[in-house]
């Protein structure tokens, strides 16, 4: 097996995809937060809800992790060079925290439009990183949706947006999870073909 450094960038995006599961555990995890501050709103306040928007969508990845720990998928690929990318990209959203924090004192109720939409456009870079459009669809359809039930329906917004987007990160799983199965058994019958040439 090839070391990384002597891997091109696609290879590193293939052994990444492979390796770290094309990152469909953040979905499964993103599914369970989403459908958990769903079910909150009907049993808790809007001021409690927008904490609960606030600092529970930092469990988000620690969730994943242990996801994929339980599933046996090496998430964090931490070898692999473009991880440190991966990361980084992931990390961004620490320094929008300002802004969402002046939302949630000033105009608490455009919390679920501005989180919904902050955390579907975090996810853009991946379309390269990944090298799939499935997180293309995953940004564009998180940001429509956010936007979408946030400026139109923003007296149930704390209702809808959290339902909507366990939607949307439900099909993405699911695509990840077919793609990276599709990728799996495309590098198992080249392996055969090499062997056989």
């Amino acid at each position: 097996m090839r070391k990384h450094h002597e891997m091109n960038i696609y290879e590193l995006k293939n052994d990444l995809s492979l390796e770290a599961h094309l990152g469909y555990p953040v979905f499964i995890a993103g599914i369970l937060f989403w459908l958990f501050v769903g079910i909150s709103s009907f049993f808790l306040s809007q001021e409690t809800l927008v904490w609960l928007y606030l600092f529970g969508i930092g469990v988000i990845l620690p969730l994943a992790i242990l996801i994929s720990k339980l599933l046996k998928i090496n998430f964090l690929a931490a070898h692999n060079p473009l991880s440190t990318v991966g990361g980084l990209v992931g990390g961004v959203q620490i320094f929008f925290a300002p802004i969402v924090i002046m939302v949630a004192y000033h105009q608490p109720e455009w919390i679920p439009f501005v989180v919904g939409v902050l955390a579907g456009a975090h996810f853009l870079p991946y379309v390269w990183i990944y090298d799939t459009k499935i997180y293309l669809f995953q940004t564009m359809t998180t940001v429509i949706v956010a936007s979408v039930i946030g400026i139109g329906f923003m007296e149930r917004a704390f209702h809808l947006t959290p339902f909507a987007l366990s939607i949307v990160y439900l099909i993405t799983a699911i695509l990840l999870i077919r793609k990276h199965r599709t990728m799996v058994r495309n590098k198992k019958e080249a392996g055969y073909n090499s062997i056989e040439m």
